[in-house]
């Protein structure tokens, strides 16, 4: 399989004329009058138009009958399979063609840049391409850096770049001799954690981490001893965290402060299945003298004591589910990254992992309390509170078994114990906690010392089935009907949930309903004592 079995004969004919034309406009510069460094300008950003053109001319393309149009390859950072494809003329009007390229990428832009130098008519931009591992800067160089580093596994970028490279060779290769040099992009030294590329899962973690670590040794080095460098970082996955975490802490870099910033588009692809962040966390660091030792009962009281202030900020921001856990982990890097290493009295040098468990229990015993509203999350078993905080963090999604593993964790109980509940189910590697909705009503074991969870499941299939006497019965015999910290995690749930979930229908129309469930249970219980009277 070639980048050109991508394409079909009509869109390789018309990509390629472009590319000519592109090509043809640098060739002829004296007959337009164009000097050389214009007429590399020019043809450069007319070649990006292109560019981003084969993104909407390929078989990959899917059509898109809610508005009619061609919709492009990359809806994700993967390459589709799709049973049929759409096809775009490129010399139409419509959003991805020639003109829509030029109006909506090329011409905004250049406007965009001109009324940038209007401003900045003192700067002068340098850009350069080098390796984050070695930068060709001297020391101390830099007031500022801003990075946005690679996920951990996430994304292999340079093989999806491939796509738009073999374009952009054809068309400015000749102009850009050192960065088309080679036949595709150049793979080895991305900084992922491939273990396609490096032959196994724990070589490509070992190769991420080691690079990962040099590259913010470099940004140490170059950064002015009163500068500052910003770190994006999007990542909900724990072992990510790690890695970044113990990167920073080798480097010298000091995070002096965390933001959680809106950056991602909610409705892209991944975010309808997955438990996708809505917020890129900032990492502001410098170049901070370090104290040398932290002792690890210590440092868990100051990020306690931290954490307790900034998670009260975040919330009332209104940041929440996995943005929450995200944002909370960046803010403890503000008090462990102060110390140039933390120990146990024990003398055990403590690692990013151990202060992430801890991080995670303080975030899950705070989000909790404030989702139960502070009344009853002390009077809730650990599965009870797991189904609520999955719910907070991952709504209906499914996540990955090992982040499920450390939220059950931190709530008190190993998951792998409850895969026979019927209700916490093992797809491949995620996991996927089911609502009422998908569990059988003969399979939810409601008899002797019944889960609240499970209890509030039955009561919740009864009433989508109309059937009221047999909640009354169920609240009733398990003890929960008279008991306000089952209708406040009923009420919890529901709030966790978006509106156009199925199972906040069905606890709405429950709690609906409360005040005569308890009436039932008191006539049933008269009813009872006078039988025995």
């Amino acid at each position: 399989l070639k980048w050109g079995d991508l394409f079909n004969s009509r869109q390789k004919l018309a990509l390629i004329s472009f590319c000519d034309i592109i090509r043809n406009v640098y060739k002829n510069r004296d007959k337009f009058e164009y000097d050389k460094e214009f007429a590399k300008s020019l043809v450069s950003y007319l070649s990006l138009g292109i560019n981003r053109m084969s993104d909407y001319m390929s078989n990959l393309c899917v059509y898109d009958n809610t508005q009619e149009r061609t919709v492009h390859v990359f809806g994700r950072q993967a390459l589709p399979m799709v049973w049929d494809y759409s096809e775009l003329n490129p010399l139409c009007e419509a959003v991805g063609s020639w003109e829509s390229m030029y109006n909506r990428r090329i011409k905004l832009s250049l406007e965009h840049l001109n009324f940038s130098s209007l401003i900045l008519k003192s700067l002068q931009t340098v850009v350069t391409q080098a390796s984050a591992t070695s930068l060709p800067y001297p020391d101390s160089y830099f007031d500022a850096v801003f990075t946005d580093p690679p996920y951990y596994d996430n994304v292999n970028y340079a093989e999806l770049s491939d796509f738009f490279y073999v374009w952009l060779k054809r068309s400015v290769g000749d102009l850009y001799p050192e960065l088309f040099a080679t036949p595709l992009v150049p793979k080895s030294q991305e900084i992922v954690a491939n273990p396609i590329r490096h032959g196994n899962y724990e070589n490509a973690k070992r190769f991420f981490e080691e690079n990962l670590k040099k590259s913010f040794q470099e940004i140490h080095r170059v950064l002015k001893p009163e500068g500052i460098a910003v770190i994006i970082y999007a990542h909900k996955s724990t072992a990510g965290w790690e890695t970044l975490i113990n990167s920073l802490l080798d480097c010298g870099l000091v995070v002096t402060a965390s933001w959680p910033i809106d950056t991602e588009m909610k409705v892209r692809l991944n975010a309808k299945e997955t438990a996708s962040l809505a917020s890129s966390v900032y990492l502001v660091a410098r170049k901070v003298k370090r104290l040398p030792i932290g002792y690890l009962n210590e440092v868990k009281d100051e990020i306690r004591k931290h954490l307790q202030n900034r998670l009260k900020r975040l919330w009332q921001e209104g940041v929440s589910g996995s943005d929450f856990f995200v944002a909370g982990i960046g803010s403890a890097i503000e008090v462990f990254g102060k110390y140039e290493q933390i120990m146990d009295y024990e003398g055990n040098i403590i690692r990013a992992d151990k202060l992430l468990e801890f991080i995670r229990e303080v975030v899950t015993d705070y989000a909790v309390r404030e989702i139960l509203h502070n009344g009853v999350a002390g009077e809730i078993s650990p599965l009870t509170r797991f189904y609520i905080l999955y719910r907070f963090v991952f709504k209906e999604a499914k996540t990955e078994f090992d982040e499920a593993r450390k939220l059950a964790s931190s709530c008190g109980f190993e998951i792998a114990k409850y895969f026979n509940r019927n209700f916490i189910k093992k797809e491949k590697e995620f996991i996927r906690v089911l609502g009422p909705q998908d569990r059988e009503l003969e399979s939810i074991d409601t008899e002797g010392n019944a889960e609240l969870i499970d209890v509030l499941h039955k009561c919740l299939n009864f009433w989508s089935l109309g059937k009221n006497d047999e909640i009354v019965k169920v609240l009733n015999s398990s003890g929960y009907g008279q008991k306000e910290v089952f209708y406040k995690v009923a009420q919890a749930i529901s709030e966790c949930l978006p509106l156009e979930s199925k199972e906040k229908r069905w606890l709405d129309g429950f709690l609906s309903g409360k005040s005569r469930y308890i009436n039932g249970i008191k006539k049933e219980t008269e009813l009872k004592q006078g039988r025995l009277i």
